[in-house]
């Protein structure tokens, strides 16, 4: 008997292995800052209460992006060894 469907695979996004730390880091960046957008284009969209639910969630993903950041600013940063 053959199947209808396939078994879905393991991974859907796999990375790069040669992706460097610093530009995962970016990347992170970019895919937090354009999630951002997206939540904050939708919340225009919806009644007061479901707004909210977006907006804690658009505020979720700007903590993370904030650290993501420092995490890049952090790399850019001369080490100070003693």
């Amino acid at each position: 008997m053959t199947k209808a469907l396939p078994d879905p695979p393991l991974d859907c996004l796999v990375a790069n292995e040669n992706l460097s730390f610093e530009d995962a880091q970016l990347y992170t960046a970019h895919l937090i800052h354009s999630a951002s957008a997206t939540v904050w284009d939708c919340c225009e969209h919806l009644q007061p209460h479901d707004r909210a639910k977006i907006h804690a969630v658009w505020h979720l993903l700007e903590m993370v992006k904030t650290v993501v950041d420092r995490t890049i600013e952090c790399m850019h940063q001369p080490s100070h060894t003693t």
